[in-house]
């Protein structure tokens, strides 16, 4: 005998708000990162992402609690879009030589900063609070900056035989980290000072190329002025 299953009308109807609801968070959550990264934190409104999301005005405070915290989400949202650390791990096969993880992230890095829309919101409300940092900025770094480095400082430690405390490993970590940025923020300028280098997504592999080549010369260069240490391989 065939049995018909039977349906929970209430547990659909629970089901349907809920689908309701996470769609509005995540309409917000669009609409603030554009309106932030367009006029920064102090300037947006809640009236105006509001109305870019289609939502009620008193949406921002039921879905985040306040306008605040839908910025400290939107800040962690563009990072997230941007990298995850899952994203690394999952780059960095466990027993990869710690010369070739350093080569990966460089990689992942520029191909990323290189391959997004410049337009895009997440990467102009990053450089904004670089620029201009908010109160905001520490729980991001806490939460999504630094278990990402960890993985750049383990490698960078392990090639230079020294603890990721050591600042030794530290400055040559944000030295890596500054030279990829730095190709990415300064691009508009560098495209018209050196005019025959292709500086976007088309010439990722030599960027990636010269940056690693560049970067595994410092490094031999700092394990040198370290005694006892090992020097980092020729190639990643």
């Amino acid at each position: 005998m065939n049995m018909k299953k039977s349906s929970d009308p209430k547990a659909s109807q629970r089901g349907s708000r809920e689908q309701g609801r996470e769609s509005t968070r995540q309409r917000l959550l669009e609409a603030a990162g554009i309106a932030f990264a367009e006029h920064g934190y102090d300037r947006a409104t809640g009236k105006e992402i509001c109305e870019r999301a289609g939502a009620n005005p008193a949406a921002i405070n039921y879905h985040f609690g306040g306008k605040d915290k839908l910025y400290a989400a939107a800040l962690h949202e563009a990072h997230r879009r941007f990298l995850t650390a899952e994203d690394i791990r999952a780059a960095l096969p466990p027993g990869t030589p710690p010369a070739e993880r350093v080569g990966i992230i460089i990689r992942d890095l520029l191909s990323n900063l290189l391959t997004t829309d410049p337009s895009a919101w997440q990467l102009k409300l990053m450089t904004q609070e670089m620029m201009r940092p908010t109160p905001f900025l520490d729980e991001l770094v806490r939460a999504e900056i630094v278990p990402k480095s960890m993985f750049l400082r383990g490698a960078v430690a392990e090639l230079l035989g020294r603890p990721d405390s050591h600042p030794a490993v530290q400055l040559s970590c944000m030295n890596i980290i500054s030279m990829c940025l730095t190709q990415y923020l300064n691009r508009e300028i560098f495209r018209r000072v050196f005019p025959d280098l292709i500086l976007s997504a088309d010439g990722l592999e030599l960027l990636t190329a010269h940056t690693l080549s560049f970067v595994t010369g410092g490094l031999r260069q700092v394990a040198a002025t370290l005694p006892g240490a090992p020097l980092p391989q020729e190639k990643p």
